[in-house]
């Protein structure tokens, strides 16, 4: 019995090391997102409200801010501002329907990551159908809807106060159909206790391209649901958007 389970082992061995052999000696596999060295979020940016261009990076490698990449948007090589984070504001960045090029390197880790995203093209927001175009004394739900933007993958709303209440949270939502289409609910108006929340709102639009994703002094939300990892060598998102001129809804006491 000793003998021929003796056997059996060597017959085992000898069909893994023959298995191994056919196979060029090693397994491959491709590596998954979560094994890749650098995890890299970014968008280009044009607010309608600042008329203001923004492009905002996070580099990392093994999830610790890397000082050392050269991150370039078009012609521009954006300045590191400490904390992994690439960024750059001014006006006339980019314009509108543009093709961006995204180039991020390392040359001590031969890493280097190539995009391009488009920028959307110019948009704005029909007016809010309310009595006095803005007020909304009840907090009831507003349908709205907005103009088309060349380039855009889809869209995105939200709803924020530009001052801060207690339990007050903001609102935001996909354009799931993809139909410039959608309406405010009266959740947006008040607070996680259902309580309305007297105030001047502000709704933004956001059109984007491939993804969005948080940047530096954002002031509105994002919402769930937006596409995630798009880099073929890296963790992470790269996105481009346009955020449209802002329309505002007053909650006013009766």
């Amino acid at each position: 019995m000793k003998n021929m389970a003796l056997k059996n082992i060597g017959l085992v061995v000898l069909l893994s090391i023959l298995l191994s052999l056919s196979c060029g000696g090693k397994v491959t596999t491709r590596p998954n997102q979560t094994n890749f060295k650098f995890t890299i979020n970014g968008v280009v940016v044009k607010d309608m409200n600042l008329n203001k261009d923004i492009v905002y990076f996070v580099v990392l490698r093994d999830s610790v801010a890397f000082d050392s990449a050269v991150v370039k948007v078009g012609n521009d090589t954006i300045v590191y501002q400490g904390n992994g984070i690439y960024r750059k504001e001014a006006t006339n960045l980019f314009n509108f329907g543009q093709s961006v090029s995204i180039t991020i390197t390392s040359t001590k880790d031969n890493f280097s990551l190539t995009a391009s995203r488009h920028i959307p093209g110019s948009f704005y927001i029909n007016d809010l159908p309310l009595d006095g175009d803005t007020l909304n004394p009840a907090g009831e739900s507003v349908p709205f809807s907005w103009s088309a933007s060349s380039n855009a993958s889809g869209y995105f709303f939200s709803v924020v106060r530009p001052d801060t209440t207690p339990g007050v949270v903001g609102y935001a939502a996909l354009d799931e159909l993809n139909d410039k289409s959608e309406t405010i609910p009266v959740d947006a108006f008040r607070t996680s206790q259902g309580t309305l929340v007297y105030g001047r709102y502000e709704v933004y639009v956001i059109a984007y391209n491939q993804s969005f994703t948080n940047y530096q002094g954002m002031i509105f939300e994002l919402p769930a649901g937006l596409p995630g990892d798009n880099l073929e060598n890296a963790n992470g998102i790269i996105g481009a958007g346009v955020v449209a001129q802002k329309k505002r809804i007053s909650v006013v006491t009766q």
